[in-house]
């Protein structure tokens, strides 16, 4: 049992800890000093921050050293004015607050009547000084403008500078950042977790936002803030788009299919017929106010409708399967002469060879054996000729079944040794459905308290076969071997609070929740009845592994604490996460 004095401690050793970490959120800060014309301090001065979509503003006075600071602001375009008696008002527009990006806006009073405006629009770009991260911010309008395969925005951040992609032989998701290893990441939306913890990959998109409900996310790939470490790799903070003093609306559809494209050079190369991609993409978004300029919502609805094939070798490989003459009990085997080899394109044939055959029909180029001492010829054993099954016993009925299911071989050049067993080659479907939804309230109480509630729910399921853990329909007509469920939700509740015109607590509470379900050989119709047995020779249309099941729960709390005083901005945070991880293997 601890004494008071260890817990005392620990307790300590909690707040030191707390006051040097910020937590990462969807939000960021204006701050800047306001100085009159001969560069002197102004305290005292009115600063308000008014944000230009919603119409909300915050408001707060100079310090003695002439400093403000607006802690937590939602992302947008903000108008800030600044009052005096004794000088002119000033009021500089379209200053874009970015998130995770602190903006600076100085200003500069003029002596005169408080009645006169000077407005600055649109000014000098500002340098990045509050900290030396590197990065940027892809906008809303990149992800609008910017081609997305899929509607993907995180496909972005492969274009961002120290980025890299393998395209194979990747352990974990092959994205790379200056280095790092390809599961050091940590995403965010509003704060929240939003990373798969098994196999990280920072361009899945594993809670299915869009194009639609996303307003801006920053990457960062090196020197990251205390708010933005955890990993090595990149951090990438998603900000969700909110509802503004306008209705907004939106609906779109989007299409892909295979008759606007082109066949690939490989499947033309093998004759191979254009593999299907027909992906249907649609939903909408709503968006305005509730009660203007203080309660806001912002809705939007995906479902994603995909069928796509893909070549069986780059999921499972070339499946073996039999030849006819070998189904009826009739196997051939090359008889080479040592003395004569027979060399076909440079290679010297010894055995069963692929080149012995016609690569499309399996027709022999070479004769079959005329008498019993041919030599570089075909010979063949007759299993059921009396002479070899002298027991007269039949073919086993449940591998003779098995084996009607099979078609007959298509390739003959491309695995199995050309006489008793080939490949069918073809391209397996696969069909992707699934929704995808996202609501937002926000709300004002006053001037001092505001909130706001987001909510990501979405489907995402892989049917009639299971192609990225290879495990696909292997021939047609056949159940497939495996199928994924994928259901994910995440919510971010976050309360801001003016504790007085010098303290600002933003506090977020939420938790991020996916699951995966791979049904592998449940996929299978006849499960259980499957048979209990592994060719060597040739390839099962079948697995007998069970499900697998993958849930993962992370609750989370926030808190963001900012201090002006002087000429400094303190700031302080505390970030909790809580990992359950539940495997059903």
């Amino acid at each position: 049992m601890l004494k008071p004095s260890s817990l005392l401690s620990a307790f300590s050793l909690l707040l030191v800890f707390s006051f040097t970490i910020f937590a990462q959120t969807g939000t960021s800060n204006i701050t800047g000093t306001i100085r009159d014309s001969n560069g002197a301090a102004v305290p005292g001065a009115t600063v308000k921050a008014k944000n230009d979509a919603t119409g909300v503003t915050s408001t707060q006075t100079t310090t003695e050293s002439g400093l403000y600071s607006f802690s937590s602001l939602p992302v947008g375009s903000y108008t800030i004015t600044i009052e005096k008696q004794g000088f002119k008002t000033l009021q500089k527009t379209n200053n874009a607050l970015q998130v995770g990006e602190p903006l600076t806006v100085d200003g500069a009073l003029e002596i005169g009547q408080v009645s006169e405006t000077v407005t600055v629009t649109g000014g000098a770009e500002q340098l990045q000084n509050s900290n030396a991260t590197i990065g940027n911010v892809v906008e809303q309008k990149a992800i609008e403008a910017l081609p997305l395969n899929g509607r993907n925005p995180l496909a972005l951040l492969l274009l961002e500078p120290g980025v890299v992609q393998r395209s194979f032989g990747g352990a974990g998701s092959g994205v790379h950042v200056n280095g790092a290893r390809d599961r050091a990441y940590n995403v965010t939306i509003d704060g929240i977790e939003a990373n798969e913890s098994s196999v990280p990959n920072p361009v899945s998109n594993l809670y299915r936002i869009t194009p639609d409900n996303i307003q801006e996310y920053k990457v960062t790939t090196n020197n990251a803030t205390a708010e933005e470490g955890r990993n090595s790799g990149a951090s990438i903070s998603i900000a969700t788009r909110a509802g503004t003093s306008e209705f907004h609306g939106t609906g779109f559809f989007f299409l892909r299919n295979e008759a606007l494209n082109s066949n690939e050079w490989y499947q033309n190369a093998q004759k191979n017929t254009k593999p299907l991609i027909r992906m249907n993409q649609f939903g909408y978004e709503m968006s305005g106010p509730i009660k203007k300029n203080k309660t806001f919502f912002f809705g939007s609805y995906g479902y994603n409708r995909v069928d796509f094939t893909q070549p069986i070798d780059q999921t499972f490989g070339f499946p073996v399967v039999y030849t006819d003459s070998a189904r009826q009990g009739i196997f051939r085997y090359f008889v080479p002469d040592p003395a004569n080899p027979l060399v076909i394109g440079g290679t010297t044939i010894t055995r069963n060879s692929t080149l012995l055959v016609d690569p499309g029909s399996g027709v022999p180029v070479v004769p079959n054996c005329a008498t019993a001492t041919s030599l570089r010829c075909i010979r063949s054993y007759v299993v059921n000729n009396s002479a070899n099954n002298t027991a007269g016993r039949p073919l086993d009925t449940t591998v003779a079944g098995l084996f009607k299911a099979y078609p007959s071989p298509n390739n003959f050049a491309a695995t199995g040794d050309g006489l008793n067993t080939a490949t069918y080659a073809w391209n397996p479907p696969t069909a992707v459905r699934g929704p995808a939804i996202n609501a937002r309230i926000d709300h004002n109480f006053n001037a001092n308290n505001s909130m706001f509630g987001r909510y990501l729910w979405s489907d995402y399921n892989t049917l009639k076969g299971d192609p990225l853990n290879g495990r696909p329909q292997v021939y047609p007509n056949n159940p497939p071997q495996g199928e994924v469920f994928r259901r994910t939700s995440n919510l971010a509740l976050s309360y801001r609070r003016v504790i007085s015109p010098r303290i600002v607590n933003e506090l977020t509470a939420g938790y991020g929740r996916f699951g995966f379900l791979f049904t592998q050989g449940e996929a299978n119709p006849a499960w259980p009845d499957v048979p209990p047995f592994d060719l060597n020779s040739v390839s099962e249309p079948y697995i007998n592994t069970p499900r697998t099941a993958r849930w993962v729960t992370t609750p989370q709390v926030l808190d963001n604490l900012s201090i002006v005083r002087g000429a400094h901005v303190f700031r302080a945070g505390l970030n909790f996460r809580f990992y359950r991880h539940v495997d059903q293997r």
